[in-house]
């Protein structure tokens, strides 16, 4: 029988999910701490029968990224109340029977923006309707901005602005509607992994006074958010929003704090360090990058 050595198993799900640095930061905080525990990525195809696998094995909690942040709320046993008001949860916790779950995207969000610039009573534009474009819609609506979704999908981007009592502007009108926003969030997957999708705004939509955050870290340079640095904007990196929002998942998960600690110090110095090999081509990154990505198939027999 597998038997686990660490006290404590952790992951990050998601299709896709060899991009993601979140193992590196997470264990760079276990390492700070001395805790005896073990941070996977997993790439997930079947949610409901992965998450069973991963409850049988015996992980303690999981971080949840694209495309399953609404989707765990229907599977979860259950989620807190800023889950339900947000329709998304990127945050598991292991209970006797199944899981539960929190959104921590939104207080990342929330940081990170809030370090850069002053957000209440701002104009924000939130392109994207899915699971990360309700959260930090959340979390800039707390704060006291106000929120105009844009979005390729004209009907889904109408629901969330509906449910959001925000307005919206489809993404075909966008430039020609001239609305002006200080705050403007990219919380699409477009650009990940230097994905070559037509661009969502055209490089003339970006204004030196704005502040800008393409929630997607890897490229650290996405083409959005090289457009908006070279127009003069201020550019937030999808990372701090990583960085704050796995902290407050670990606080959650442990039952202790990590801000203010040096644990946190560690997560941004790995994070950091991991981006400049990425940055480097370094063959021998790529290559433990590939080691850190498992398909759940490989854990389905011992479990059973």
């Amino acid at each position: 029988m597998i038997r686990p050595e660490q006290k404590k198993l952790f992951a990050v799900i998601g299709n896709p999910v060899h991009h993601s640095l979140s193992p590196v930061m997470m264990s760079a905080c276990f390492g700070a701490m001395g805790l005896s525990a073990l941070y996977a990525a997993f790439y997930v195809d079947e949610l409901e029968r992965d998450l069973e696998i991963l409850h049988r094995t015996g992980f303690s909690g999981l971080s949840v990224t694209l495309p399953y942040k609404e989707m765990v709320c229907r599977l979860a046993e259950r989620i807190d109340d800023t889950a339900k008001q947000i329709g998304a949860a990127n945050t598991l916790r292991r209970t006797e029977h199944g899981w539960e779950g929190c959104n921590t995207d939104w207080t990342g969000a929330l940081r990170a923006l809030s370090a850069a610039c002053e957000v209440g009573g701002k104009n924000a534009l939130i392109l994207g309707a899915g699971g990360a474009a309700r959260a930090v819609a959340y979390g800039l609506l707390s704060a006291g901005a106000r929120i105009t979704i844009s979005n390729r999908c004209v009907e889904r981007g109408k629901n969330l602005a509906g449910q959001l009592d925000a307005s919206f502007i489809a993404l075909s009108k966008l430039v020609a509607s001239h609305a002006r926003f200080d705050i403007v969030v990219q919380c699409t997957s477009s650009g990940l992994s230097n994905d070559r999708t037509t661009p969502l705004v055209s490089d003339s939509f970006f204004r030196p006074e704005m502040t800008v955050m393409d929630i997607v870290y890897s490229p650290p340079w996405t083409p959005f958010s090289r457009a908006a640095r070279d127009a003069g904007a201020t550019v937030v990196s999808g990372l701090e929003m990583l960085l704050y929002q796995g902290a407050a998942q670990l606080e959650w998960w442990l039952d202790r704090p990590i801000f203010g600690t040096p644990a946190i110090d560690a997560m941004r110095r790995a994070l950091q360090e991991a981006v400049e090999k990425k940055e480097a081509g370094s063959g021998k990154h790529e290559a433990g990058r590939g080691k850190r990505e498992f398909r759940l198939s490989a854990l389905e027999g011992s479990c059973r």
